[in-house]
Protein backbone atom coordinates (compact mmCIF):
# COMPACT_ATOMS: atom_id res chain seq x y z
CA UNK A 1 0.00 0.00 0.00
CA UNK A 2 3.23 2.62 1.18
CA UNK A 3 4.35 1.86 -2.76
CA UNK A 4 1.20 2.76 -4.18
CA UNK A 5 1.16 6.25 -2.42
CA UNK A 6 4.67 6.74 -3.13
CA UNK A 7 4.27 6.04 -7.00
CA UNK A 8 0.91 8.10 -7.39
CA UNK A 9 2.74 10.79 -5.51
CA UNK A 10 6.32 11.08 -7.86
CA UNK A 11 3.12 10.12 -11.07
CA UNK A 12 1.85 14.21 -9.97
CA UNK A 13 4.73 15.77 -9.26
CA UNK A 14 5.78 14.64 -12.97
CA UNK A 15 2.80 15.71 -14.43
CA UNK A 16 2.72 19.19 -12.32
CA UNK A 17 6.49 19.24 -13.42
CA UNK A 18 5.98 18.71 -17.01
CA UNK A 19 2.83 21.63 -17.04
CA UNK A 20 3.78 24.66 -15.09
CA UNK A 21 2.29 27.54 -16.97
CA UNK A 22 -1.18 29.47 -14.94
CA UNK A 23 -4.01 27.34 -15.04
CA UNK A 24 -7.25 27.71 -16.71
CA UNK A 25 -9.67 26.67 -13.41
CA UNK A 26 -13.15 25.88 -12.68
CA UNK A 27 -15.66 24.37 -10.15
CA UNK A 28 -18.05 21.99 -10.88
CA UNK A 29 -20.84 20.41 -9.59
CA UNK A 30 -20.88 16.33 -9.55
CA UNK A 31 -24.51 15.24 -10.44
CA UNK A 32 -25.59 11.75 -10.03
CA UNK A 33 -24.74 9.07 -12.20
CA UNK A 34 -25.28 6.10 -14.17
CA UNK A 35 -23.71 2.51 -14.14
CA UNK A 36 -23.53 -1.22 -15.49
CA UNK A 37 -22.45 -3.68 -13.70
CA UNK A 38 -20.55 -6.53 -15.78
CA UNK A 39 -22.53 -9.64 -13.88
CA UNK A 40 -24.95 -10.27 -11.23
CA UNK A 41 -24.78 -9.34 -7.38
CA UNK A 42 -24.69 -13.58 -6.99
CA UNK A 43 -27.13 -12.74 -3.74
CA UNK A 44 -30.58 -14.21 -4.85
CA UNK A 45 -33.06 -11.31 -4.62
CA UNK A 46 -30.79 -8.51 -4.72
CA UNK A 47 -29.60 -6.24 -7.99
CA UNK A 48 -27.11 -3.60 -8.56
CA UNK A 49 -28.18 -0.12 -7.67
CA UNK A 50 -27.53 1.50 -11.06
CA UNK A 51 -28.71 5.10 -10.32
CA UNK A 52 -26.29 6.37 -7.87
CA UNK A 53 -27.75 9.78 -6.62
CA UNK A 54 -24.99 11.87 -4.59
CA UNK A 55 -23.58 15.10 -4.74
CA UNK A 56 -19.73 16.40 -5.35
CA UNK A 57 -17.66 19.72 -6.04
CA UNK A 58 -14.41 19.19 -8.45
CA UNK A 59 -12.13 21.84 -8.97
CA UNK A 60 -10.96 21.09 -12.83
CA UNK A 61 -7.06 22.99 -13.68
CA UNK A 62 -6.66 23.01 -17.77
CA UNK A 63 -2.93 23.64 -19.22
CA UNK A 64 -1.64 23.31 -22.48
CA UNK A 65 -1.40 19.57 -22.57
CA UNK A 66 -3.13 18.58 -19.23
CA UNK A 67 -5.98 18.70 -16.41
CA UNK A 68 -6.05 18.37 -13.33
CA UNK A 69 -9.16 17.70 -11.12
CA UNK A 70 -9.37 17.10 -7.60
CA UNK A 71 -12.98 16.35 -6.25
CA UNK A 72 -14.79 14.82 -3.29
CA UNK A 73 -18.53 14.42 -2.50
CA UNK A 74 -20.98 11.20 -1.48
CA UNK A 75 -22.44 8.93 -3.84
CA UNK A 76 -24.89 5.74 -3.31
CA UNK A 77 -22.94 2.75 -3.77
CA UNK A 78 -23.72 -0.43 -6.06
CA UNK A 79 -25.04 -1.98 -2.84
CA UNK A 80 -27.34 0.78 -2.34
CA UNK A 81 -25.76 2.62 0.60
CA UNK A 82 -24.52 6.05 0.53
CA UNK A 83 -20.36 6.63 0.51
CA UNK A 84 -17.93 8.85 0.11
CA UNK A 85 -15.03 9.60 -2.16
CA UNK A 86 -12.27 12.26 -2.55
CA UNK A 87 -8.99 12.15 -5.06
CA UNK A 88 -7.73 13.64 -7.92
CA UNK A 89 -6.49 12.98 -11.53
CA UNK A 90 -4.35 14.30 -14.22
CA UNK A 91 -4.71 13.60 -17.70
CA UNK A 92 -4.22 14.01 -21.20
CA UNK A 93 -5.79 16.43 -23.10
CA UNK A 94 -7.22 14.89 -26.58
CA UNK A 95 -9.56 17.49 -27.85
CA UNK A 96 -9.92 21.51 -26.66
CA UNK A 97 -12.55 24.13 -27.56
CA UNK A 98 -16.41 24.22 -27.40
CA UNK A 99 -16.22 20.50 -27.10
CA UNK A 100 -12.74 19.25 -24.53
CA UNK A 101 -11.73 15.68 -23.90
CA UNK A 102 -9.25 14.21 -21.94
CA UNK A 103 -7.96 10.88 -20.60
CA UNK A 104 -6.89 10.78 -17.09
CA UNK A 105 -5.72 8.67 -14.30
CA UNK A 106 -7.76 8.99 -10.92
CA UNK A 107 -6.22 8.01 -7.55
CA UNK A 108 -9.44 7.85 -5.32
CA UNK A 109 -10.09 6.79 -1.91
CA UNK A 110 -13.85 5.49 -1.81
CA UNK A 111 -15.40 5.15 1.71
CA UNK A 112 -18.33 2.51 0.71
CA UNK A 113 -19.25 -0.59 2.36
CA UNK A 114 -18.43 -4.27 0.87
CA UNK A 115 -21.98 -5.68 0.67
CA UNK A 116 -25.57 -5.79 0.78
CA UNK A 117 -27.14 -5.38 4.41
CA UNK A 118 -28.35 -8.74 5.25
CA UNK A 119 -28.67 -11.28 8.27
CA UNK A 120 -25.45 -10.41 9.51
CA UNK A 121 -26.74 -6.96 9.94
CA UNK A 122 -25.41 -3.51 8.64
CA UNK A 123 -22.94 -3.91 5.69
CA UNK A 124 -19.31 -2.62 7.17
CA UNK A 125 -17.56 0.43 5.26
CA UNK A 126 -14.27 0.27 4.21
CA UNK A 127 -11.67 2.90 2.95
CA UNK A 128 -10.86 1.68 -0.41
CA UNK A 129 -7.70 3.06 -2.66
CA UNK A 130 -8.01 2.35 -6.38
CA UNK A 131 -6.77 4.49 -9.48
CA UNK A 132 -9.40 4.47 -11.85
CA UNK A 133 -9.14 5.31 -15.89
CA UNK A 134 -11.41 8.37 -16.65
CA UNK A 135 -12.13 9.69 -20.51
CA UNK A 136 -13.79 13.21 -19.06
CA UNK A 137 -15.65 15.50 -21.67
CA UNK A 138 -17.59 19.12 -21.26
CA UNK A 139 -19.17 20.73 -23.68
CA UNK A 140 -17.85 24.55 -22.45
CA UNK A 141 -20.59 26.75 -23.62
CA UNK A 142 -23.49 24.81 -21.59
CA UNK A 143 -20.66 23.74 -19.01
CA UNK A 144 -22.50 20.14 -18.79
CA UNK A 145 -20.19 17.04 -19.16
CA UNK A 146 -19.27 13.78 -17.68
CA UNK A 147 -16.91 11.44 -16.18
CA UNK A 148 -16.88 7.93 -17.60
CA UNK A 149 -14.49 4.98 -15.80
CA UNK A 150 -14.45 1.67 -16.01
CA UNK A 151 -13.81 -0.45 -13.24
CA UNK A 152 -12.47 -3.69 -13.66
CA UNK A 153 -13.87 -6.58 -11.87
CA UNK A 154 -11.87 -8.71 -9.41
CA UNK A 155 -11.72 -9.27 -5.34
CA UNK A 156 -11.04 -5.83 -3.72
CA UNK A 157 -10.02 -6.95 -0.07
CA UNK A 158 -12.01 -10.62 1.15
CA UNK A 159 -15.37 -8.95 1.63
CA UNK A 160 -15.57 -7.05 -1.62
CA UNK A 161 -15.81 -9.53 -4.64
CA UNK A 162 -17.03 -7.31 -7.67
CA UNK A 163 -17.96 -7.97 -11.27
CA UNK A 164 -16.85 -4.65 -12.93
CA UNK A 165 -18.69 -1.83 -14.12
CA UNK A 166 -19.03 1.36 -16.51
CA UNK A 167 -19.83 4.38 -14.86
CA UNK A 168 -20.97 7.74 -16.10
CA UNK A 169 -20.90 10.99 -13.58
CA UNK A 170 -22.62 14.23 -15.03
CA UNK A 171 -20.57 17.43 -14.37
CA UNK A 172 -21.88 20.89 -14.15
CA UNK A 173 -19.24 24.23 -14.34
CA UNK A 174 -20.66 26.47 -11.72
CA UNK A 175 -17.59 28.88 -12.05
Amino acid sequence: MVLVFRLLIAFFVAFFAADVRAAEESLDLHLPGISHHFGSPGVEGRKWTDFHDGLGLQLTQRYSSTTVRYTAGFIRDSFGAQGLYAGGSIGYRLLEGNHEVDLSAAPVLLYRTTRFDDARGNAPYRLIPVILPILGYEHRASGIGANLTILPGGNFGEDLHFPGLSFVQFTYRIR
